[in-house]
C-alpha cells in the first residue's frame, strides 16, 4: 500500500514473487517517478496499471506509467473512460500465478 498525500490516495502494488509479474492499482500522475523507481528496487515487471474508477481527485498515472513501461491499462467498462482494457463483471486481470 503506498500513498500520495496532496490527493489522500492510495496505491497499491500487487506481485507474484515467483515470476516477478506486478499490477498497480490507482496510480497517482504524481507519484509515477516514486512508483518506476520501486519497481526497479524490487525487479518486478508491470504488466496491469488498473483504476478502480475514474478519478476526480487525482491525475490517473496509468498513461505515463503504461509509456514507460509498455504495460496495458485498464479500468471498468462503465465508467466510459478509456484504457487498452475495459473491464466488466467477471473479467480478470491474469498476472503470474494470480
Amino acid at each position: 500500500q503506498l500513498f500520495e498525500a496532496s490527493s489522500c490516495t492510495y496505491t497499491y502494488l500487487l506481485a507474484d514473487a515467483g515470476t516477478g509479474d506486478a499490477v498497480i492499482i490507482d496510480p497517482v500522475l504524481e507519484t509515477v517517478p516514486r512508483d518506476l523507481r520501486l519497481l526497479r528496487e524490487l525487479g518486478l515487471t508491470l504488466r496491469y496499471a488498473a483504476n478502480t474508477h475514474c478519478h476526480a481527485d487525482h491525475v490517473t498515472g496509468s498513461g505515463a506509467l503504461r509509456r514507460a513501461l509498455g504495460c496495458r491499462s485498464a479500468i471498468s467498462r462503465a465508467s466510459g473512460a478509456s484504457a487498452d482494457l475495459r473491464l466488466g463483471e467477471g473479467d480478470q486481470l491474469r498476472f503470474g500465478a494470480f
